[in-house]
């Protein structure tokens, strides 16, 4: 019975040591913590909980401090918006208390990464419906050149041909004069679908929309 005490203070020990080691290079979390001991130790859920209390009281944990860094390092490297820092955050075991209070803290660097994204792919989506819509210009033209050069068929002509043809060329015309009305608005959605994809809050996009 004693040499089973020795051997699994001494894998405690060992555990412990590896997790200070660990915390001295990164921050993690109570969380990550917990998960790691656990696996070295087999799922000694006693030992891993003595562990991770002792060195949350020694500050070699501490879930505010690990969920700032997580976030500012999200936010510049990963270019992730608040939702999904969130998410990451709660899946790191991080109560969401302390979680919308470090993001929160950040909403002035969240707000500028988002501007310099959106700035990104509003030119790269311009360019695509520059290109886009240069063909449909031409097609424009070549529609209007046509409807101005139908003549009129004159007292012996086929009239109702005329008007037939005079009206599907000018329901061609409109359809692409709306898509090129709409360009803008797509480019509009797109960005915003963009925004939310990585993580960004539509209220962010609002207001960084009513700045520009």
């Amino acid at each position: 019975m004693a040499g089973r005490n020795i051997k699994q203070e001494t894998a405690l020990e060992r555990a412990r040591t590896k997790l200070m080691a660990l915390c001295s290079r990164r921050e993690i979390s109570s969380g990550q913590a917990r998960t790691k001991l656990l696996r070295w130790l087999e799922a000694d859920t006693s030992g891993a909980e003595k562990v991770v209390d002792e060195l949350v009281r020694e500050k070699y944990i501490d879930d505010s401090r690990f969920a700032r860094a997580y976030t500012r390092d999200k936010l510049r490297f990963s270019k992730w918006g608040p939702e999904k820092i969130l998410r990451g955050l709660g899946d790191a075991g991080v109560e969401r208390s302390i979680a919308e209070e470090a993001v929160k803290a950040e909403e002035g660097l969240a707000m500028e990464i988002l501007r310099i994204l959106l700035s990104k792919k509003r030119k790269e989506l311009e360019r695509k419906a520059e290109k886009k819509d240069a063909g449909l210009r031409l097609k424009l033209e070549g529609l209007q050149r046509e409807l101005e050069e139908l003549e009129s068929p004159g007292d012996s002509g086929d009239v109702k041909e005329y008007y037939k043809r005079k009206a599907s060329l000018q329901r061609k015309i409109y359809a692409i004069q709306m898509k090129l009305r709409t360009s803008s608005l797509q480019t509009k959605e797109a960005l915003n679908a963009y925004a939310s994809s990585k993580g960004f809050p539509s209220r962010l996009t609002a207001a960084l929309g009513k700045l520009c």
